[in-house]
C-alpha cells in the first residue's frame, strides 16, 4: 500500500491484487460474526435470526462488490487508455500474456461443460442451470406444522391452482423448463395437475409422501413413505421418476442410509443437500459440488452455495430469494456462473408467490419465515429467469448420471485454487 499524488491531491491507493481479497475479508468477517451471534440465540429462533444477520451481512457485501466493480471499471479504462499509447509489439506481448492466463480457467471450463451444457440466447453463451419446484401446499411447510395437523390437510383449501398456473406460465413465457419435484399427497388429490405439469416439458420427480423430515423417520418407515409416494406419482404421471428431494432437505448427518434407500428404489439421483449452515437443516461438512453418494454411488446434486473465503452463502433460492436483497441472489448465482463456472441448482416452492394464502396463526417469527416476500417473489423470480437459462435437473447432469467418474473426476477440478 501507497501513497500517490494525483492531481495535486494525495490519495490512498491500495495495490490492485490485495483489493479483492481486502473487500472479500469484510463480508467473510461480518458473516462469521454473524454466524457467533447466532450461537447465543436459544434453537427456536436461531434460523430467523440467521436470516436476519445474513441480511446484514449481504449489504455490507453490496456495498463491497460495488466497490469493485468501480476499481476493476476504472482499470479498464486506464488499461484501455495506456494500450493506445503503446507500441504494437508491446500490444502483442500483452496479447499473448492474456491468452496464457486464460488458459486455466478454460480447462476448468471444458470439465464442467461435461456435466451442464451451455446455450446460446441474445446475450451470447450462457452456462445452463438447474431449476426445481417444491410442489407442495402452503399448509404441507415445516413451519405450518405448528398449527396444522396433517389429519387436517383435506380441509385445508388448496392455493396450486392458484400459482402452479402462474408459474408454468413464467416458465415458457421466459424458456425455461424445470425438475418439479411433488409431494405425494399431491399427486393423490390432483392427479391431473401433475399430468398438466408434465405436458409442458417438465421433469416430474418425488418429494416425499407426507412431508415428514428424514431425520425424525427410521430406515423402514422411509422406504415406505418413498416408496409409496414414488408409485403414487408415477400412476399419476405414467412417467418414471428417478430424481428425489427430502422434505426440508433433511437428509443430514447421521442419516445417510438414506442414499441407499433411495438407489434400491431405483433413483438416479438426489437433490437433499442444502450445504450451508441451518439450524433445522444445516449440512455445511458436505461437498458442494455434484458427488456421488451411498454404496451404490447415487448421484447427489446439491443445492447452489456461493463460496467466499472458505464458507458457503446460501443463495439457491427459496426463503434466500424471498427475504434477502435481491442482487444478494443474483450476485451468488454470476458467481458461480461466471467465477466457479459451473451450473447453480436453484429452488423454490408455489406458494413461495402468494401474497393471499390463508393466514396461519403463526408465531410471529414462524409468520415471517412463512409469509414475508410472498408480494414481491413473483417479480424476482421472473427476473432471474430472464436472466440465467434453466433445465431441469436430470438434463442439466445427464452425464454425471450416466457416468460415475464424470463427477468424482470434475470435483478436484472446480475445488482447485
Amino acid at each position: 500500500m501507497q501513497w500517490q499524488r494525483k492531481d495535486n491531491m494525495k490519495r490512498f491507493v491500495m495495490p490492485p491484487h490485495h483489493r479483492r481479497e481486502f473487500y472479500l475479508a469484510i463480508g467473510v468477517l461480518l458473516f462469521c460474526i454473524a454466524g457467533t451471534v447466532t450461537a447465543f440465540v436459544r434453537t427456536t429462533h436461531r434460523a430467523s435470526l440467521e436470516l436476519l444477520c445474513l441480511g446484514g451481512t449481504s449489504m455490507v457485501l453490496s456495498w463491497s462488490l460495488s466497490i469493485q466493480e468501480k476499481i476493476r471499471s476504472a482499470g479498464q479504462v486506464q488499461s484501455n487508455s495506456n494500450s493506445t499509447q503503446t507500441s504494437s509489439v508491446q500490444a502483442s506481448s500483452v496479447q499473448t500474456s492474456s491468452i496464457r492466463k486464460a488458459a486455466g480457467p478454460n480447462e476448468v471450463t471444458e470439465a464442467v461443460r461435461q456435466i451442464a451444457p451451455s446455450v446460446r440466447s441474445p446475450q451470447g453463451t450462457m452456462l445452463l442451470n438447474a431449476f426445481s419446484i417444491d410442489l407442495e401446499d402452503y399448509f404441507h411447510t415445516e413451519v405450518a406444522a405448528q398449527s396444522v395437523d396433517r389429519e387436517d390437510w383435506n380441509q385445508r383449501p388448496s392455493r396450486l391452482e392458484n400459482t402452479v398456473p402462474r408459474l408454468l406460465d413464467m416458465l415458457d413465457e421466459t424458456d425455461n423448463r424445470a425438475t418439479v419435484f411433488v409431494l405425494g399427497w399431491v399427486a393423490a388429490k390432483y392427479p391431473a395437475l401433475i399430468r398438466r405439469i408434465a405436458s409442458r416439458g417438465h421433469e416430474i420427480a418425488c418429494h416425499s409422501y407426507r412431508h415428514q423430515a428424514v431425520f425424525r423417520m427410521s430406515p423402514a418407515s422411509f422406504h415406505h413413505d418413498t416408496l409409496k409416494a414414488k408409485r403414487t406419482i408415477e400412476d399419476a404421471t405414467g412417467l418414471v421418476v428417478s430424481g428425489y428431494r427430502a422434505p426440508c432437505f433433511s437428509i443430514t448427518p447421521g442419516t445417510e442410509w438414506a442414499f441407499d434407500v433411495l438407489s434400491k428404489l431405483d433413483f438416479r439421483y438426489d437433490s437433499s443437500v442444502n450445504p450451508v449452515h441451518h439450524g433445522f437443516y444445516g449440512n455445511a461438512g458436505s461437498p458442494w459440488l455434484p458427488h456421488h453418494v451411498g454404496s451404490a454411488g447415487l448421484l447427489e446434486i446439491p443445492i447452489a452455495v456461493w463460496r467466499m473465503g472458505g464458507v458457503n452463502l446460501p443463495v439457491g433460492g427459496g426463503a434466500y430469494l424471498r427475504l434477502l436483497p435481491f442482487w444478494y441472489s443474483l450476485a451468488g448465482l454470476r458467481h458461480v456462473n461466471r467465477v466457479e463456472r459451473r451450473p447453480a441448482t436453484i429452488y423454490m416452492h408455489p406458494w413461495e408467490m402468494d401474497a393471499e394464502q390463508p393466514d396461519l396463526h403463526l408465531p410471529m417469527l414462524s409468520h415471517i419465515r412463512q409469509t414475508w416476500g410472498t408480494a414481491t417473489m413473483e417479480g424476482r423470480l421472473r427476473s432471474m429467469l430472464q436472466q440465467f437459462r434453466f433445465a431441469p435437473l436430470a438434463e442439466v447432469y445427464s452425464t454425471a448420471m450416466v457416468s460415475k467418474s464424470t463427477a468424482d473426476e470434475l470435483m478436484p477440478a472446480l475445488c482447485s485454487p
